[in-house]
């Protein structure tokens, strides 16, 4: 049995610490005597209070015990776990309560360790029913700190191979790179503790970069990662593929991109030529409407049969690993345009492909 190599997926919720140190192996540190602005200091994942319990419009409270935080953790490689270890360690009247413990596969969930209790400053460990798991969910009741979560089991296969096709390619058309550039996001990875990547200023609406691949591929997975990006991530990102051998026409067909909408409530639509320089200079305001600052905003693909979806609408949340596997458009392409609204920073970029060791 092997400690398995994992790392954050996503959280509910820590706002008192680096939630990132609980997959970590290492011994959770003790920070007694060391703080921030957030108070005292604590390795692993704190949660804000008040999960279960919460005002009405009456000024009574509102309790739910089934309320919780949660934890979702991916392993490097595909595994066969059979035992999972929570540490609660410096945590000695702030520890989560209770946890429940769900393995993740591509054949379904699993619940291996029902809701239990935890106790505070405790190593606690958990031996299960061998079960095959990429990622694993830790439900949290109602909230408080875990210092660690280690699975332990045997690797079933390994994805260590994986070519990003990005790496090779060239880029162009950058709408911004105020704090950084695509090509910090293109060679991202999560050996650093701090922000870093491609983040543009907040005067953006609608990032973009053109990717030139080195050759045709057909893309098969594509990973925006806002890794430690709290409070400065992107709210959704657009990915479209064309196949172009000849980089001649490319300029014409750059025209020719998917571009921002607006629609106001009465039902007027404009499509600006420059949308960044027409929200800064809020030329809304002149549009002959009854109410010109409200609208809603719509990504516009006119020419769908240049332009190919891979991802047209994905979701983005703060300090998170999206993996996009659901890809729309499934024919070879030679360029990648990466789009994201209205403005942030990403940590991680990674589009891989089919017959690329992937």
């Amino acid at each position: 049995m092997k400690l398995l190599d994992a790392f954050l997926i996503s959280y509910s919720d820590s706002s008192f610490t680096n939630p990132h140190q609980v997959v970590k192996p290492d011994e959770p540190e003790e920070c007694t005597g060391n703080f921030t602005h957030m108070g005292a200091k604590y390795w692993g994942f704190e949660t804000a209070r008040h999960k279960a319990t919460s005002l009405t419009d009456n000024n009574e409270y509102s309790f739910n015990d089934d309320a919780y935080h949660w934890i979702h953790i991916g392993l490097e490689n595909r595994a066969e776990v059979s035992r999972i270890s929570i540490s609660t360690k410096w945590f000695t009247g702030n520890q989560v309560p209770e946890v429940a413990i769900e393995l993740v596969d591509d054949q379904g969930r699993t619940e291996v360790v029902a809701r239990t209790p935890l106790a505070p400053d405790k190593e606690h460990t958990f031996d299960i029913e061998p079960t095959i798991a990429s990622e694993c969910l830790v439900r949290c009741y109602h909230e408080g700190g875990i210092a660690r979560v280690n699975l332990l089991g045997e690797n079933q296969t390994s994805e260590a191979g994986q070519i990003n096709l990005l790496e090779q390619a060239t880029i162009s058309h950058v709408s911004n790179e105020h704090y950084g550039k695509p090509h910090d996001a293109v060679t991202g990875t999560r050996d650093v503790d701090y922000m870093l990547g491609w983040e543009s200023a907040r005067t953006g609406f609608g990032e973009c970069a053109l990717f030139h691949l080195d050759k045709a591929q057909t893309v098969s997975e594509i990973i925006v990662d806002t890794y430690l990006h709290r409070l400065n991530p992107p709210l959704s990102c657009h990915i479209f593929g064309i196949n172009l051998p000849d980089e001649n026409k490319l300029e014409e067909i750059w025209r020719q991109r998917p571009n921002w909408k607006i629609e106001f409530s009465d039902g007027l639509q404009v499509i600006p030529v420059d949308f960044t320089a027409y929200m800064q200079g809020k030329y809304y305001r002149e549009e002959p409407t009854d109410d010109p600052s409200m609208f809603t905003i719509t990504l516009d693909n006119q020419y769908p049969d240049i332009w190919k979806p891979l991802v047209s609408f994905g979701r983005l949340r703060a300090d998170t690993w999206h993996r996009f596997r659901d890809i729309e458009h499934r024919e070879p392409v030679t360029h990648i345009l990466y789009s994201h609204y209205p403005n942030g920073g990403i940590h991680g970029l990674k589009v891989y492909g089919v017959g690329t060791d992937s």
